[in-house]
């Protein structure tokens, strides 16, 4: 039985393990470790495999622990269990070779249309280069998400989201960046790779949990609010981590030309303040936005579209709530900030690359909870 109490008791040992992801450009291998140790990486996987299939809140609150101890361990944690709660609606016979030998193996991979997919004889032809597959250097399966195209013959294919063997993927380095260093966010390039039709599933029908034969409420919810939820426990988690750095440096400050205590200044209070009640209310937006996805698990699929509408904006402004938060407490950290060693400038760096996430891009957003507002018709594939 999973306890969340396992996720706090990797935190400090997760901490020892951050400066070797982020040097190194991928998660360390003691850190995949940990998360597997800890179950955390079965909280979403499909019971009749030993996972413990437990509703997305559950995998948020751990998200929000382990960040406190690494975010990269935290971000590849989500991004992979979103994927095993993708798969968790794949054909049977799919499920039974991804889940058999271990129902908490890491997937990573990208959900969006980044290739293509033909169909051919007992399965598709897989083409495409898809990056930002976080985790990428770990694990035996990957998922992608590929767009449906004629083959020479003129037969059309849907599109689909497929989970295949990451042995038939080549994995390209290109995770050279500002921030979320740790995660090893690579390319996953497919040229000409078969798959048998049970490692796919139609693409619509997954992303609204209408999938024929998939009974569990969990993997009945639709993917895009599923996900813009998971991913607000990791960023929640390092923001509230990045506040209580500001604050432990903050109480031992100095200013450099009056030797006044920074912790008198009234103008940094504000900056506390502020960042300390924005982050709260985005930790309260993604509790609401569990409390929808349960509500969801007790009716028949789709979710509605107006509720769905609702979680993306909710998961789109918690997210910025969060980076204008990190932004305010970097603003007042003083010149050490800017060192790449420095701890605020990690965190400042890892905000504002993380939240450039395209679930949480927050014009896109916008724009769909302003449609549902106004009742302007919006498209299920979109939402």
């Amino acid at each position: 039985m999973y306890d969340a109490a396992n996720a706090e008791k990797i935190v400090e040992a997760l901490k020892e393990t951050e400066a070797e992801s982020e040097a190194d450009r991928q998660l360390s291998a003691r850190a995949v470790e940990l998360l597997h140790q800890s179950g955390v990486t079965r909280i979403v996987a499909p019971a009749a495999y030993g996972g413990y299939e437990l509703p997305v809140r559950a995998l948020v609150e751990a998200e929000r622990t382990i960040a406190h101890g690494s975010t990269a361990a935290s971000w590849v944690l989500m991004v992979c269990a979103a994927h095993t709660f993708i798969a968790g609606r794949m054909p049977r016979r799919g499920q039974d070779e991804i889940f058999g030998g271990h129902p908490g193996m890491l997937i990573p991979g990208v959900p969006s249309l980044r290739g293509t997919c033909q169909r051919t004889r007992d399965g598709y032809i897989l083409n495409g280069q898809w990056p930002y597959a976080s985790g990428a250097d770990h694990g035996d399966w990957v998922l992608v998400g590929c767009k449906g195209i004629r083959n020479e013959a003129g037969d059309q294919c849907p599109s689909l989201i497929v989970v295949m063997p990451k042995k038939d993927a080549v994995i390209v380095d290109t995770w050279f960046t500002l921030g979320m260093r740790g995660t090893g966010s690579k390319d996953v390039v497919l040229e000409n790779a078969f798959i048998p039709e049970h490692y796919a599933v139609p693409m619509i029908e997954a992303q609204l949990g209408t999938v024929p034969g998939i009974d569990s409420p969990l993997y009945r919810l639709p993917i895009r609010p599923a996900l813009a939820t998971m991913l607000l426990g990791t960023i929640v988690g390092m923001a509230e981590r990045g506040l209580q750095l500001f604050i432990d440096k903050t109480r031992g400050r100095r200013d450099v030309y009056t030797g006044a205590m920074k912790a008198d200044n009234a103008g940094l209070q504000r900056r506390v303040a502020e960042a300390s009640v924005e982050i709260s209310c985005a930790w309260a937006l993604a509790q609401q936005n569990c409390d929808l996805l349960e509500d969801a698990m007790l009716r028949d699929p789709p979710m509605p579209t107006a509720k769905r509408a609702q979680v993306r904006w909710n998961a789109a402004y918690a997210t910025e709530l969060c980076r204008r938060a990190c932004n305010r407490l970097f603003e007042g950290a003083g010149a050490g900030a800017a060192h790449d060693s420095h701890v605020m400038q990690i965190f400042f760096r890892d905000m504002n690359t993380a939240s450039h996430h395209a679930m949480l891009d927050f014009d896109v957003n916008v724009e769909i909870q302003g449609k549902s507002l106004l009742g302007v018709k919006l498209d299920d594939a979109w939402v």
